[in-house]
Order: C-alpha cells, then sequence, then structure tokens
C-alpha cells in the first residue's frame, strides 16, 4: 500500500518511470482524466519527436483552454506508483512546450484500487485486493 496526502488542492504521487532511465517524477491524480499524460521533457530531455512520430498519437483537449494538444504514445519498461510496481506502461506525452501538467489518468488508476480518505485527506493506493485487505484501515481523525 502507498499513500500520499493533499497538497494545494491536488493529490500528487511519486510515480518511477523507466524510459530509459529510471525517475521520479511527481503525477497529479485526475480521475477525470482518460490518460496518463506528460511533456517529454520529465521523462527524458533527449527524447525527439522524430522517434515517436510513426507511433500511435492522439489529439486531447483540456490543457491548453480547450485546444487539442498532439499526443504520442510512449511504452515505459516500468511505471511505479509509490512502491506499486505497475510493470509496463503506455502513457502519452507531448512535445507541445505549453503544456507542464503530469496527469496520472483513469487508464493506470484502474488497475489499483484507490481510496481517498477525507478524514485525514489522503488518497491510498492498493495494488490488489489481498494489499487493500491487509493494510487498508480506514482511521478517523479525532
Amino acid at each position: 500500500m502507498y499513500s500520499t496526502n493533499l497538497k494545494d488542492e491536488r493529490f500528487v504521487v511519486d510515480c518511477i518511470s523507466v524510459w530509459e532511465k529510471g525517475r521520479v517524477i511527481q503525477f497529479t491524480v485526475d480521475t477525470g482524466a482518460m490518460f496518463t499524460c506528460c511533456n517529454f521533457s520529465v521523462l527524458g530531455k533527449s527524447l525527439q519527436k522524430k522517434d515517436f512520430i510513426s507511433n500511435e498519437m492522439k489529439l486531447l483537449g483540456g490543457f491548453i483552454k480547450g485546444e487539442p494538444v498532439i499526443f504520442y504514445k510512449c511504452r515505459l519498461k516500468q511505471f511505479t506508483i509509490g512502491n506499486i510496481d505497475m510493470g509496463t506502461q503506455n502513457i502519452w506525452v507531448t512535445f507541445d512546450e505549453r503544456v507542464t501538467d503530469t496527469v496520472l489518468g483513469m487508464d493506470i488508476l484502474q488497475q489499483v484500487i484507490f481510496t481517498a480518505n477525507p478524514y485525514d485527506k489522503r488518497i491510498y493506493f492498493c495494488k490488489d485486493a489481498d494489499d487493500y485487505n491487509n493494510h487498508f484501515e480506514l482511521k478517523t481523525v479525532a
């Protein structure tokens, strides 16, 4: 199990993302986002748009005043939410410099159990039912 607290009205989680090298990247939990997305630069400055041109592409809105932004599918060797290893995962990267948010969307979130606790203002992530049953306990603040 892994948990994080509310900070500046957002739940931000440390994730290990391995493209060529491992990096710890802070992703904002967004249950309204269908896809996990970020700017290429958070994975590594050496990534180049030409290396992604043949990858699947999506136009996604909501990042820049409703204007669609081009994102490319990027297969990570490993993606870890806190201490929960999610294995190989696809995320979506953009080369549009206007996009600065790193978003953990439902494509990855639907693979884990997550619970927001309003009493302690934390969000908890569990790998599976065993992890949840053995480690999660709803605690209320007096």
